[in-house]
């Protein structure tokens, strides 16, 4: 039981300057052919072993990677105050924390990001353009900066698919994993070829089926040694701070709005599950009017692309990376 990565990596902290402890992987500079510095951001409901078949794949073709525990997750700090999550101060952690590995301040960083990790990807490249060279994205739209203050229920009658965030910002949600987190699991961690349980009918499922009164099947994706990992994590560290993410979101307006004006310069790899129920293709295609240099590739998978097609994953962003020079090695 455990994470893999660390046994295999070295294992760092990082104290920010608003005194946040941030755990992550580094695998080291690789020996290989020269690539990119390539920062990972997990998704909500992951943490940093989510990269556990991407990274050893990306550090042979000679890139360097660097996974942290984003905050709220895994071993990282769990603040409570929603305050603490505005993208913009999260951008500024994530430099500390380059820095604090010997990242040179005038070296860019491919920076990937699935879920979760494609906005903290998008923000940091908005707030640091000249520290990133390119950006990679999956099972999430680049969403542009909000035009106008929004409220949560503004946002989610404008884009329905959305609504299940009213769920998760809830009270009674880190009441309901706490009680039925196998089912949970199972219900949202499924490979594309699985029928998962909408998003819109999670509340009701988990509050009329308790897990600890049934015996739940692990999720497929995952051997047992991994699901004892993400349980032990997840018990851990609780749901409370991970959430601050969705009630965050709406309090980014003022420092955003100045990027209205305008598209989205770096170029953006945008990776799709073909049977994402969350994020369908078409949704993340909707993103490349917002991009000066998009390029969409859909995957056969669900919405766990980092976990259900991880080597194939790195050899797309490998190959994506030498058709648009940012990468030498072969």
């Amino acid at each position: 039981m455990g994470n893999s990565l660390e046994r295999k990596y070295m294992t760092r902290e990082c104290i920010t300057t608003r005194n946040f402890l941030y755990h992550f992987i580094d695998t080291g500079p690789s020996t290989g052919p020269a690539g990119p510095t390539t920062l990972l951001l997990h998704g909500h409901g992951d943490y940093s072993f989510g990269w556990r078949d991407v990274i050893p794949v990306l550090y042979a073709k000679g890139m360097r990677c660097i996974a942290p525990d984003l905050l709220g997750f895994g071993k990282t700090s769990k603040p409570v105050e929603k305050e603490a999550y505005r993208a913009k101060s999260m951008c500024r952690d994530m430099l500390e924390l380059l820095a604090s590995a010997g990242i040179q301040k005038d070296q860019k960083v491919l920076v990937v990001g699935h879920d979760w990790g494609t906005h903290l990807a998008s923000r940091l490249t908005l707030h640091y353009p000249e520290k990133i060279l390119s950006i990679v994205t999956m099972a999430a739209p680049y969403m542009p900066p909000l035009p106008q203050p929004t409220s949560l229920d503004e946002f989610t009658t404008t884009l329905p698919n959305f609504s299940y965030w009213k769920f998760f910002v809830s009270k009674s949600f880190p009441i309901l994993l706490r009680n039925n987190l196998p089912l949970f699991w199972k219900a949202v961690v499924c490979a594309g070829n699985e029928t998962p349980i909408p998003m819109s009918d999670l509340e009701g499922f988990l509050s009329a089926v308790r897990a600890k009164d049934e015996s739940v099947e692990r999720p497929a994706l995952w051997d047992q040694a991994t699901y004892e990992a993400y349980t032990s994590t997840y018990i851990r560290g609780g749901w409370e701070a991970p959430m601050n993410w969705y009630k965050a979101f709406f309090d980014n307006f003022e420092d955003e709005k100045q990027f209205l004006e305008g598209r989205f310069e770096h170029p953006m790899l945008m990776i799709a599950g073909e049977n994402d129920p969350a994020v369908p293709v078409g949704v993340i295609k909707m993103s490349e009017k917002f991009l000066a240099k998009p390029t969409v590739l859909s995957l056969q998978c669900g919405h766990w692309v980092l976990q259900e097609t991880g080597a194939e994953l790195a050899q797309a962003i490998v190959e994506w990376l030498q058709s648009n020079g940012g990468f030498t090695g072969t």
